[in-house]
């Protein structure tokens, strides 16, 4: 197992994508870099001191989530021709030649996408953290260790559960089609977080349901609104406001206890599945 990992890891490193999506994330914190810039030279009045609060808050929300889709989309481009790709072009028996079993063919596959994908979050995760340390962000600076460390575990469990799904759907798929609908279904996860606040903020419980179900289908950005709330602290009635608001796609209600026992079950059920439909699967 150790070697498809590591062959995993290698072709993972040296594809095109992941060169141009380093680019891109480069790219990304340069532009983070400059709105910190000009945001901490911002003068206002007294009258528009509450407006910086808020603005912070909302500018970390911004940043963090644009990275979730980042590393998510990262994971699901690199996952998504993982197996299907080798059965297209008969790379397969090459692999399965070698005294290896077909499990420990897909936890390979899965394990060293998994090392580069945790390698990713967390280096952005921790460029992101520093660069608004070095522009003294008040919602960055405000953090305490323990907020960054338990935020970090849920942050980097995202990629992970997409990536659960994205190898199951490798198995299943051609490339193409199983990277769109892997988008689809981590973009569903959104949809379902602004529906379930909508049902919240008028009241409604069917709303609410359909939001919920939703999120079960996709749970992923669940998990993220869990990470983000550990990570942003509450600045008074700034704080709270944007909390309720869900930030950019919503969030709906805190994930409870049952809901992290769901999602566990969920990535690690597709797991199971794709070890399970591929040791079916007639390769010769």
């Amino acid at each position: 197992m150790k070697s498809i990992m590591s062959i995993t890891l290698k072709e993972a490193v040296r594809k095109k994508t992941f060169i141009v999506m380093g680019i891109v994330t480069i790219l990304y914190l340069v532009f983070w870099v400059a709105i910190l810039y000009y945001f901490q030279n911002l003068h206002l009045d007294s009258r528009n001191a509450g407006f910086k609060s808020l603005a912070s808050i909302m500018l970390t929300q911004t940043v963090f989530q644009f990275s979730s889709m980042l590393m998510c989309l990262l994971t699901i481009i690199l996952g998504a021709g993982a197996v299907s790709s080798e059965l297209e072009t008969g790379m397969i028996h090459a692999m399965l030649s070698r005294p290896l079993g077909r499990a420990e063919y897909i936890l390979g596959k899965l394990f060293g996408l998994a090392v580069l994908v945790f390698a990713y979050a967390t280096a952005l995760m921790a460029a992101i953290l520093i660069i608004g340390w070095a522009y003294s962000l008040d919602t960055i600076t405000a953090l305490s260790f323990t907020q960054i460390f338990q935020s970090w575990i849920i942050y980097i469990c995202v990629p992970l559960a997409v990536l659960c799904l994205t190898i199951f759907g490798s198995i299943s798929l051609k490339v193409v089609p199983n990277g769109l609908l892997m988008i689809f279904i981590y973009m569903l996860g959104n949809i379902g977080g602004m529906v379930e606040m909508i049902g919240n903020y008028i009241n409604s419980k069917t709303i609410n349901s359909v939001g919920i179900f939703i999120s079960l289908i996709s749970p992923f950005h669940t998990l993220y609104s869990s990470a983000e709330r550990v990570l942003l602290p509450s600045s008074g009635l700034a704080g709270e406001l944007m909390r309720g608001a869900g930030g950019l796609t919503g969030s709906g209600q805190p994930a409870s206890i049952v809901m992290y026992v769901y999602i566990a079950i969920y990535a690690f059920g597709f797991l199971i599945l794709s070890i399970t439909k591929f040791n079916k699967i007639d390769i010769n």
